[in-house]
Protein backbone atom coordinates (compact mmCIF):
# COMPACT_ATOMS: atom_id res chain seq x y z
CA UNK A 1 0.00 0.00 0.00
CA UNK A 2 1.13 3.52 -0.39
CA UNK A 3 0.66 5.18 2.80
CA UNK A 4 1.03 9.01 3.60
CA UNK A 5 2.37 9.55 7.13
CA UNK A 6 1.45 12.90 8.87
CA UNK A 7 1.80 12.57 12.51
CA UNK A 8 2.57 15.56 14.63
CA UNK A 9 5.18 15.10 17.44
CA UNK A 10 5.40 13.17 20.44
CA UNK A 11 5.93 15.74 22.75
CA UNK A 12 8.54 14.84 25.16
CA UNK A 13 9.55 11.92 22.98
CA UNK A 14 9.64 12.15 18.88
CA UNK A 15 9.26 15.35 16.74
CA UNK A 16 7.14 14.69 13.98
CA UNK A 17 10.00 14.18 11.36
CA UNK A 18 11.34 11.70 13.72
CA UNK A 19 8.03 10.15 14.47
CA UNK A 20 7.75 9.61 10.44
CA UNK A 21 10.83 8.48 9.69
CA UNK A 22 10.44 5.37 12.13
CA UNK A 23 7.02 4.62 10.61
CA UNK A 24 8.49 5.11 7.08
CA UNK A 25 11.40 2.82 8.12
CA UNK A 26 9.40 -0.13 9.21
CA UNK A 27 6.69 0.09 6.73
CA UNK A 28 9.13 -0.20 4.15
CA UNK A 29 10.89 -3.65 5.26
CA UNK A 30 7.25 -4.79 5.84
CA UNK A 31 6.66 -3.91 2.04
CA UNK A 32 4.65 -1.22 1.98
CA UNK A 33 5.84 2.41 -0.08
CA UNK A 34 5.32 5.14 2.81
CA UNK A 35 5.79 9.06 2.09
CA UNK A 36 6.24 10.99 4.89
CA UNK A 37 4.45 14.14 5.10
CA UNK A 38 5.10 15.01 9.07
CA UNK A 39 2.75 17.61 10.38
CA UNK A 40 2.25 20.88 12.84
CA UNK A 41 -0.79 22.69 13.93
CA UNK A 42 1.55 25.81 14.57
CA UNK A 43 3.24 24.74 17.62
CA UNK A 44 6.75 24.04 18.76
CA UNK A 45 8.32 21.64 15.95
CA UNK A 46 6.89 23.54 13.39
CA UNK A 47 10.48 23.96 11.47
CA UNK A 48 10.32 19.90 11.41
CA UNK A 49 7.91 20.11 8.58
CA UNK A 50 10.42 21.31 6.14
CA UNK A 51 13.51 19.80 6.59
CA UNK A 52 12.67 17.83 3.53
CA UNK A 53 10.92 20.34 1.49
CA UNK A 54 13.80 21.94 -0.59
CA UNK A 55 14.13 24.87 1.88
CA UNK A 56 17.80 26.13 2.88
CA UNK A 57 18.62 26.08 6.85
CA UNK A 58 20.03 29.05 8.71
CA UNK A 59 21.58 29.75 11.25
CA UNK A 60 22.17 32.14 13.36
CA UNK A 61 22.48 33.20 17.13
CA UNK A 62 19.70 35.58 18.47
CA UNK A 63 18.86 37.32 21.78
CA UNK A 64 17.15 34.05 23.80
CA UNK A 65 14.32 34.93 26.31
CA UNK A 66 16.78 35.37 29.49
CA UNK A 67 18.76 38.38 27.62
CA UNK A 68 21.41 35.69 26.54
CA UNK A 69 22.71 34.63 23.67
CA UNK A 70 21.34 31.43 21.69
CA UNK A 71 21.67 29.82 18.94
CA UNK A 72 18.99 29.59 16.62
CA UNK A 73 17.41 28.34 13.12
CA UNK A 74 14.80 29.09 10.40
CA UNK A 75 14.15 27.64 7.23
CA UNK A 76 14.04 29.99 3.86
CA UNK A 77 13.40 29.15 -0.02
CA UNK A 78 13.51 31.64 -2.46
CA UNK A 79 11.53 34.71 -1.03
CA UNK A 80 9.57 32.99 1.88
CA UNK A 81 10.88 32.77 5.58
CA UNK A 82 9.81 29.96 7.82
CA UNK A 83 10.32 30.99 11.59
CA UNK A 84 9.51 29.72 14.84
CA UNK A 85 8.95 31.52 18.06
CA UNK A 86 10.46 28.95 20.35
CA UNK A 87 14.21 29.14 18.58
CA UNK A 88 14.16 32.15 20.27
CA UNK A 89 12.15 32.29 23.19
CA UNK A 90 11.25 28.82 23.85
CA UNK A 91 10.46 27.45 26.97
CA UNK A 92 13.47 24.43 26.36
CA UNK A 93 15.78 27.51 26.84
CA UNK A 94 15.05 28.64 30.23
CA UNK A 95 17.43 28.75 33.21
CA UNK A 96 15.97 29.35 35.99
CA UNK A 97 14.73 33.11 35.32
CA UNK A 98 11.30 34.56 36.99
CA UNK A 99 8.73 35.65 34.45
CA UNK A 100 9.27 39.33 34.52
CA UNK A 101 12.79 38.63 33.50
CA UNK A 102 12.16 37.49 29.81
CA UNK A 103 11.76 39.05 26.95
CA UNK A 104 10.52 38.30 23.15
CA UNK A 105 13.50 40.58 21.55
CA UNK A 106 15.36 37.50 19.53
CA UNK A 107 11.75 36.74 17.54
CA UNK A 108 12.00 40.20 16.01
CA UNK A 109 16.09 39.43 14.96
CA UNK A 110 15.37 36.27 13.59
CA UNK A 111 12.68 38.34 11.49
CA UNK A 112 15.26 41.20 10.58
CA UNK A 113 17.69 38.46 9.57
CA UNK A 114 14.98 37.21 7.37
CA UNK A 115 14.01 40.46 5.94
CA UNK A 116 18.03 41.09 5.73
CA UNK A 117 17.87 38.08 3.34
CA UNK A 118 15.08 39.17 1.21
CA UNK A 119 12.16 37.76 2.66
CA UNK A 120 9.19 38.95 1.31
CA UNK A 121 6.59 36.35 3.29
CA UNK A 122 7.52 35.59 6.75
CA UNK A 123 5.66 32.47 8.10
CA UNK A 124 5.97 32.33 11.91
CA UNK A 125 4.91 29.35 14.13
CA UNK A 126 3.66 30.96 17.72
CA UNK A 127 3.95 28.02 19.89
CA UNK A 128 6.31 26.89 22.77
CA UNK A 129 7.35 30.88 23.76
CA UNK A 130 8.54 30.99 27.38
CA UNK A 131 7.38 34.62 27.47
CA UNK A 132 4.57 37.06 28.25
CA UNK A 133 5.15 40.57 27.25
CA UNK A 134 3.32 40.93 24.64
CA UNK A 135 5.54 41.02 21.76
CA UNK A 136 6.90 43.85 23.68
CA UNK A 137 10.84 42.50 23.28
CA UNK A 138 10.19 42.18 19.50
CA UNK A 139 8.77 45.24 18.90
CA UNK A 140 11.70 46.67 20.44
CA UNK A 141 14.29 44.46 18.55
CA UNK A 142 12.26 45.66 15.41
CA UNK A 143 13.25 49.41 15.74
CA UNK A 144 10.07 50.33 18.24
CA UNK A 145 11.65 52.33 21.07
CA UNK A 146 9.82 53.05 24.78
CA UNK A 147 10.07 55.65 27.01
CA UNK A 148 9.80 56.51 31.06
CA UNK A 149 7.84 59.38 32.30
CA UNK A 150 11.53 61.07 32.74
CA UNK A 151 12.56 60.54 29.38
CA UNK A 152 15.30 57.54 29.80
CA UNK A 153 14.53 54.55 27.69
CA UNK A 154 12.72 51.25 28.93
CA UNK A 155 14.43 48.12 29.12
CA UNK A 156 13.06 44.52 27.01
CA UNK A 157 12.40 43.10 29.71
CA UNK A 158 8.66 42.17 30.52
CA UNK A 159 8.83 43.33 34.11
CA UNK A 160 10.17 47.02 32.85
CA UNK A 161 6.36 47.03 30.90
CA UNK A 162 4.62 49.06 33.48
CA UNK A 163 7.34 52.05 33.25
CA UNK A 164 5.84 53.14 29.76
CA UNK A 165 5.45 56.09 29.51
CA UNK A 166 4.88 56.42 25.44
CA UNK A 167 5.93 54.03 22.34
CA UNK A 168 7.92 55.28 19.08
CA UNK A 169 7.44 54.01 16.10
CA UNK A 170 9.69 56.29 13.96
CA UNK A 171 12.39 53.87 13.50
CA UNK A 172 9.86 50.31 13.76
CA UNK A 173 10.53 48.46 10.65
CA UNK A 174 7.04 47.42 9.35
CA UNK A 175 5.79 45.51 7.49
CA UNK A 176 5.01 47.00 4.29
CA UNK A 177 5.18 45.14 1.54
CA UNK A 178 6.03 42.20 3.00
CA UNK A 179 3.52 39.26 3.75
CA UNK A 180 3.57 38.36 7.48
CA UNK A 181 1.10 34.90 8.48
CA UNK A 182 1.35 33.84 11.48
CA UNK A 183 0.73 30.09 12.19
CA UNK A 184 -0.82 29.84 15.52
CA UNK A 185 -2.88 26.81 17.20
CA UNK A 186 -4.58 28.62 19.77
CA UNK A 187 -7.72 31.28 19.12
CA UNK A 188 -7.52 33.08 22.90
CA UNK A 189 -8.02 37.01 22.86
CA UNK A 190 -5.14 39.07 24.49
CA UNK A 191 -6.90 39.61 27.68
CA UNK A 192 -9.12 37.93 30.38
CA UNK A 193 -10.13 34.60 31.54
CA UNK A 194 -9.20 32.91 28.42
CA UNK A 195 -6.57 35.17 27.81
CA UNK A 196 -2.84 34.90 27.26
CA UNK A 197 -1.74 35.37 31.29
CA UNK A 198 -4.70 33.56 32.12
CA UNK A 199 -4.68 30.35 30.55
CA UNK A 200 -0.81 30.39 29.43
CA UNK A 201 1.27 32.38 31.80
CA UNK A 202 0.72 28.97 34.91
CA UNK A 203 2.86 27.14 31.93
CA UNK A 204 5.32 29.97 31.71
CA UNK A 205 6.12 29.81 35.93
CA UNK A 206 3.60 32.52 36.63
CA UNK A 207 1.96 31.78 40.03
CA UNK A 208 -1.38 32.67 41.38
CA UNK A 209 -0.33 36.35 42.91
CA UNK A 210 1.10 36.91 39.08
CA UNK A 211 -1.12 36.72 37.36
CA UNK A 212 -3.05 40.21 38.03
CA UNK A 213 0.05 42.04 37.90
CA UNK A 214 1.06 40.65 34.74
CA UNK A 215 -2.40 41.12 33.18
CA UNK A 216 -2.42 44.37 34.18
CA UNK A 217 1.23 45.07 32.86
CA UNK A 218 -0.23 44.06 29.36
CA UNK A 219 -3.17 46.37 29.76
CA UNK A 220 -0.69 48.75 30.60
CA UNK A 221 1.26 47.88 27.04
CA UNK A 222 -2.22 47.62 25.07
CA UNK A 223 -3.38 51.43 26.34
CA UNK A 224 0.36 52.65 24.92
CA UNK A 225 -0.06 50.74 21.96
CA UNK A 226 -2.92 52.01 21.05
CA UNK A 227 -1.51 55.58 21.07
CA UNK A 228 0.41 54.33 17.77
CA UNK A 229 -1.66 51.95 16.32
CA UNK A 230 -4.81 52.10 14.37
CA UNK A 231 -6.51 49.20 15.13
CA UNK A 232 -7.35 47.25 18.13
CA UNK A 233 -7.11 43.82 17.72
CA UNK A 234 -7.03 42.56 21.17
CA UNK A 235 -10.03 40.84 20.85
CA UNK A 236 -8.55 38.83 17.54
CA UNK A 237 -8.49 35.10 17.50
CA UNK A 238 -5.32 34.13 18.36
CA UNK A 239 -4.31 37.59 19.79
CA UNK A 240 -3.20 35.97 23.12
CA UNK A 241 -0.75 33.35 21.26
CA UNK A 242 2.66 33.36 22.61
CA UNK A 243 2.45 35.25 25.85
CA UNK A 244 0.41 38.12 23.29
CA UNK A 245 3.12 37.78 20.67
CA UNK A 246 -0.08 37.35 18.07
CA UNK A 247 -1.47 40.70 19.17
CA UNK A 248 1.51 43.07 18.43
CA UNK A 249 2.23 41.06 15.05
CA UNK A 250 -1.94 41.47 14.51
CA UNK A 251 -0.63 45.83 15.18
CA UNK A 252 1.90 45.28 12.29
CA UNK A 253 -0.11 43.84 9.84
CA UNK A 254 0.58 40.07 10.20
CA UNK A 255 -2.40 37.91 9.11
CA UNK A 256 -3.30 34.96 11.58
CA UNK A 257 -4.26 31.15 9.96
CA UNK A 258 -5.18 27.91 11.53
CA UNK A 259 -1.11 26.39 11.77
CA UNK A 260 -2.19 22.93 10.88
CA UNK A 261 -4.31 24.52 7.94
CA UNK A 262 -1.34 26.34 6.76
CA UNK A 263 1.20 23.68 7.18
CA UNK A 264 -0.79 21.17 5.33
CA UNK A 265 -0.95 23.54 2.10
CA UNK A 266 2.73 24.32 2.69
CA UNK A 267 4.05 20.77 2.41
CA UNK A 268 1.42 19.73 -0.43
CA UNK A 269 -0.35 16.96 1.97
CA UNK A 270 -3.30 17.44 -0.62
CA UNK A 271 -1.50 16.27 -3.46
CA UNK A 272 0.35 13.52 -1.38
CA UNK A 273 -3.47 12.54 0.08
CA UNK A 274 -4.61 12.02 -3.22
CA UNK A 275 -2.61 9.23 -4.65
CA UNK A 276 -2.82 7.36 -1.22
CA UNK A 277 -4.71 4.14 0.04
CA UNK A 278 -3.86 5.12 3.51
CA UNK A 279 -2.76 7.77 5.85
CA UNK A 280 -1.43 7.81 9.46
CA UNK A 281 -1.27 10.73 11.65
CA UNK A 282 -0.73 11.21 15.66
CA UNK A 283 0.54 13.04 18.24
CA UNK A 284 1.45 12.73 22.07
CA UNK A 285 -1.55 12.57 24.00
CA UNK A 286 -5.21 12.71 21.74
CA UNK A 287 -8.54 13.95 23.47
CA UNK A 288 -11.66 15.23 22.18
CA UNK A 289 -9.57 18.70 21.60
CA UNK A 290 -7.82 16.85 19.11
CA UNK A 291 -10.82 17.84 16.63
CA UNK A 292 -10.50 21.44 17.10
CA UNK A 293 -7.81 22.76 14.88
CA UNK A 294 -5.00 19.97 15.97
CA UNK A 295 -2.94 18.48 13.34
CA UNK A 296 -4.68 15.27 13.40
CA UNK A 297 -7.89 17.02 12.60
CA UNK A 298 -6.46 18.83 9.57
CA UNK A 299 -5.09 15.95 8.48
CA UNK A 300 -8.55 13.72 8.75
CA UNK A 301 -10.44 16.58 6.54
CA UNK A 302 -8.22 16.36 4.02
CA UNK A 303 -8.39 12.61 3.32
CA UNK A 304 -12.10 12.43 4.27
CA UNK A 305 -12.25 15.52 1.32
CA UNK A 306 -10.75 12.10 -1.11
CA UNK A 307 -12.30 9.01 0.69
CA UNK A 308 -9.32 7.83 1.90
CA UNK A 309 -8.75 6.28 5.34
CA UNK A 310 -6.81 7.77 8.17
CA UNK A 311 -5.17 5.85 11.04
CA UNK A 312 -4.40 8.31 14.42
CA UNK A 313 -1.74 6.59 16.37
CA UNK A 314 -0.91 8.44 19.31
CA UNK A 315 0.79 8.02 22.24
CA UNK A 316 -2.11 8.37 24.80
CA UNK A 317 -5.86 8.48 23.60
CA UNK A 318 -8.13 9.64 26.31
CA UNK A 319 -11.59 10.14 24.52
CA UNK A 320 -12.82 7.99 21.96
CA UNK A 321 -12.79 9.40 18.42
CA UNK A 322 -13.55 6.72 16.63
CA UNK A 323 -15.78 8.30 14.98
CA UNK A 324 -13.23 10.98 13.18
CA UNK A 325 -10.88 8.41 12.04
CA UNK A 326 -10.70 4.59 10.47
CA UNK A 327 -8.80 3.55 12.98
CA UNK A 328 -7.69 4.10 16.48
CA UNK A 329 -4.52 2.93 18.09
CA UNK A 330 -2.51 3.81 20.89
CA UNK A 331 1.55 3.39 22.08
CA UNK A 332 0.10 3.64 25.88
CA UNK A 333 -2.53 0.42 26.36
CA UNK A 334 -3.20 -2.47 28.24
CA UNK A 335 0.21 -3.92 27.88
CA UNK A 336 1.88 -0.51 28.11
CA UNK A 337 1.86 2.43 30.50
CA UNK A 338 2.81 5.89 29.95
CA UNK A 339 6.07 5.66 31.24
CA UNK A 340 7.22 2.63 29.44
CA UNK A 341 5.97 3.87 26.12
CA UNK A 342 7.82 7.63 27.05
CA UNK A 343 11.45 5.87 27.77
CA UNK A 344 10.71 3.34 24.45
CA UNK A 345 9.03 5.72 22.36
CA UNK A 346 11.28 4.30 18.98
CA UNK A 347 10.50 0.82 20.02
CA UNK A 348 6.68 1.26 20.94
CA UNK A 349 5.82 2.58 17.63
CA UNK A 350 7.63 0.56 15.36
CA UNK A 351 6.15 -2.67 17.22
CA UNK A 352 2.88 -1.42 16.63
CA UNK A 353 3.35 -0.35 13.17
CA UNK A 354 4.16 -3.97 12.61
CA UNK A 355 1.17 -5.14 14.31
CA UNK A 356 -1.09 -3.07 12.32
CA UNK A 357 0.46 -3.79 9.24
CA UNK A 358 3.26 -6.76 8.96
Amino acid sequence: MKIVLAPDSYKGTLDQKKAADIMARTLTDIGHLPITKPMSDGGDGLLNCFVDEGYEKIDLNVTGPEGSTVPAVYYMKEDTAILETAEACGLHLLTGSEPGRRTSFGVGELMLNALDRGARHIILGLGGSATNDGGFGMFMALGGMAKDASGKPVSVMNEDIGKIDELFIDSLRMLDGVKMTIASDVTNPLFGDYGAISVFGPQKGLKPEQISPFENMLVHLHHKAMDIFKEDHSSTPGAGAAGGLGWMLANMGANMKNGGTLIAEMIGLEDAVKKADLIITGEGRSDIQTMDGKAPSVVAECADRYGVPVYLISGQITEDLSAHFAQTWSLADDSKDVNEVMENTEECLAELIRRIFG
